[in-house]
């Protein structure tokens, strides 16, 4: 079967790993890094939060501790199951919509909160969906806090990427950013052989990144990890593995 590189960030590895099978031929490179973002709170206290990753919900937690009193009283929102199953354990009210992605989760907030209460978004600085945009439209009133921001790793190992560019692959892209990121890297490591990659994409905003320098493109069955190894898996083992130099 072909090789699949895993390109989430080195931070993500202990959530990702339960998900990529090692003992397949894999490489992990992460291209991009996530820096934390002091968040700014709202002048008004929340009383709804919504969450769409775990890690959101990590740091916001972590960096509200001064606040946790009245955050306990508040409602959290989410759609992950991994998010649902870390807030519960810490002892806070949780909703639980099980919808598979961002836009679905946007549209069922829409439908199942009432106008009134005041939301809090904590999330990355470029969100797959912008959930606090469209329900805007919807005269909810939501606050974004952004919680982290995704950036380019400019250096790499000779030898890393020399192992990156050895032979052809598919390749797991999560988001825009990581599209930019790896495009970058082929573009100054391999020669811009792009042909050599077959991207396997987590939704259709990175799809839409991903067009235009790849020859073929795939995309994952639902916007989630798991879809999106099992889409990568699949393609690995259909595809040939002869050089194409």
């Amino acid at each position: 079967m072909k090789r699949i590189i895993w390109t989430r960030p080195a931070e993500d590895w202990a959530q990702d790993q339960k998900i990529v099978k090692l003992d397949l031929p894999v490489l992990r490179f992460p291209v991009t890094k996530q820096v934390c973002i002091a968040p700014q709170l709202p002048p008004k206290p929340c009383d709804i939060v919504v969450l769409t990753s775990r890690k959101a919900a990590e740091g916001f937690l972590h960096q509200t501790t001064s606040i946790r009193d009245q955050l306990q009283k508040a409602e959290f929102v989410t759609f992950g199951m991994e998010t649902y199953k870390f807030l519960v354990s810490q002892n806070l009210k949780v909703r639980l919509i099980p919808v598979h992605n961002g836009k679905d989760f946007a549209n069922a907030l829409v439908h199942e909160v009432k106008k009134g209460p005041v939301i809090w978004f904590p999330r990355p600085a470029e969100p797959a969906f912008a959930i606090g945009d469209y329900l805007r439209t919807h005269d909810l009133e939501i606050h974004d806090i952004e919680m982290y921001r995704t950036e380019g790793i400019k250096h790499f190992e000779h030898d890393a990427l020399k192992r990156l560019s050895s032979e052809p692959s598919v390749v797991c892209l999560a988001s825009p950013s990581t599209v930019k990121a790896f495009v970058d890297v082929i573009r100054t490591s391999d020669d811009a052989r792009f042909y050599r990659y077959t991207p396997v994409v987590i939704g259709s905003t990175t799809f839409m990144a991903s067009q235009g320098y790849f020859p073929d493109v795939f995309q994952a069955a639902h916007p989630t990890l798991q879809s999106l190894w099992d889409k990568a898996l699949e393609i690995a083992r259909h595809e040939p593995t002869l050089n194409k130099d």
